[in-house]
C-alpha cells in the first residue's frame, strides 16, 4: 500500500508543477511603460527607462500577482530640464512609487480588469484598469493602458507663466512581454 502511495505522489508531481505559479521574466527591450502628458500648447510623453517589476502567472494565461516598483528619476520626458522640475513637484529628493495588483480578472480570450494600488507621493489609492495578456508558447504579452488624475494623490495642478497648464490626467500605457520562469516554490510550513 505504501508503495501505491509513493506511485502515485510520483505521478502526481509533474501535474502539481504545471499547475503551480511561476515568475515571468519581462524583456527588457521589448517591454514599455510611457505616460502620455497634456500640455496648454504641447503634449509629450514620458518614458520609464527603469523599473522592478514581479509578476507571476499560471500555465493558463492567469497573471496571478504584480508589483511594480520604480523611481521618478527613471521617468524621462526627453528634456532634463523638465525631468528635475518633475522632481521638485514631487516633493524633491528620490521619489519613488509602486503598483500592486489585487484582482486580476480574466475572461478565457484574455481580456480584463486589474484593480491594485498605486503608491506615489507618500499616498495609497486604488486604481482599476483594463488588461489585455495573451501566450504563446512559453511567452506572455500583458498591456494595458489607465488613466489617472494625478490629484488624487495630493499633487497640484502645474501652471506656468498663467497660460500654461499641465492636465491633471495623465495616460499610463504599459506592455510587458516575458517568459515563463522556473515554478516558485510553494512557502514552507509554519514552524510549529
Amino acid at each position: 500500500m505504501k508503495s501505491v502511495r509513493l506511485l502515485a505522489l510520483f505521478l502526481a508531481l509533474p501535474l502539481a508543477a504545471l499547475a503551480a505559479d511561476r515568475m515571468l521574466k519581462p524583456d527588457p527591450a521589448r517591454s514599455y511603460i510611457e505616460v502620455d502628458v497634456s500640455v496648454t500648447m504641447d503634449s509629450f510623453t514620458a518614458r520609464l527607462e527603469n523599473y522592478d517589476l514581479r509578476m507571476t502567472a499560471d500555465e493558463k494565461r492567469a497573471v496571478k500577482s504584480t508589483v511594480l516598483n520604480f523611481k521618478f528619476a527613471d521617468l524621462k520626458t526627453g528634456k532634463p530640464e523638465r525631468d528635475q522640475k518633475m522632481i521638485a513637484w514631487l516633493g524633491g529628493g528620490e521619489p519613488t512609487g509602486r503598483f500592486e495588483a489585487g484582482i486580476i480578472a480574466l475572461t478565457p480570450d484574455g481580456q480584463g480588469r486589474v484593480t491594485g494600488y498605486l503608491t506615489m507621493h507618500g499616498k495609497k489609492e486604488l486604481v482599476e484598469f483594463p488588461v489585455n495578456v495573451t501566450k504563446n508558447g512559453e511567452e506572455f504579452t500583458v498591456s494595458g493602458e489607465a488613466t489617472v488624475d494625478y490629484r488624487t494623490w495630493g499633487l497640484k495642478v502645474i501652471r506656468m507663466a498663467m497660460v500654461v497648464k499641465v492636465d491633471p490626467e495623465v495616460k499610463v500605457r504599459f506592455k510587458f512581454i516575458g517568459t515563463v520562469g522556473p515554478v516558485i516554490p510553494p512557502p514552507p510550513p509554519p514552524a510549529k
